[in-house]
């Protein structure tokens, strides 16, 4: 799951790092008090996956990070894209707005069956649960949706 060439080894590294860095940041945009600090962290959040869809570019073939291999690097993203699953259905954030590459990368890991059997088939309810009880900006946008946008569970095939 890791490059065999030393540089390629390091840069998905590097990547694997930033996946972590994204995390955190999602933890910070979820966990905003204040509409001022959410649509800060929305703002840095889209930043990041700026920096992705530029390196995405320099990756031509997909569907993968690394084109054609599954690697790690797509590995860490599938938890990262499973929290903006949620966050899609809460509301429409901007945070992929005019990223064509990252949206496709992330269209192929959540149909890739070692993704998506990841976690069990309750997971969106759950972390919509735990976002609703958060006490953050996130948590009264969730409030005060409409009932119609409230996650259901998933239908089975």
């Amino acid at each position: 799951l890791h490059p065999a060439d030393p540089y390629a080894r390091a840069r998905h590294r590097a990547w694997i790092e930033f996946g972590s860095a994204t995390l955190n940041a999602i933890g910070r945009f979820y966990s905003a008090s204040t509409e001022a600090g959410f649509l800060a962290e929305s703002s840095a959040l889209s930043a990041m996956f700026d920096r992705l869809e530029a390196e995405l570019a320099d990756e031509p073939g997909g569907p993968w990070f690394a084109s054609k291999h599954f690697s790690l690097v797509d590995a860490v993203y599938g938890p990262v894209f499973r929290y903006l699953d949620v966050f899609d259905r809460i509301g429409d954030f901007g945070i992929l707005d005019g990223k064509p590459l990252v949206r496709a990368w992330r269209k192929a890991l959540s149909e890739r069956p070692s993704i998506r059997q990841a976690v069990a088939p309750d997971y969106p309810q759950r972390l919509h649960a735990f976002l609703q009880a958060k006490g953050s900006h996130l948590s009264g946008l969730i409030r005060q949706n409409n009932p119609a946008t409230a996650l259901r569970p998933a239908r089975s095939a």
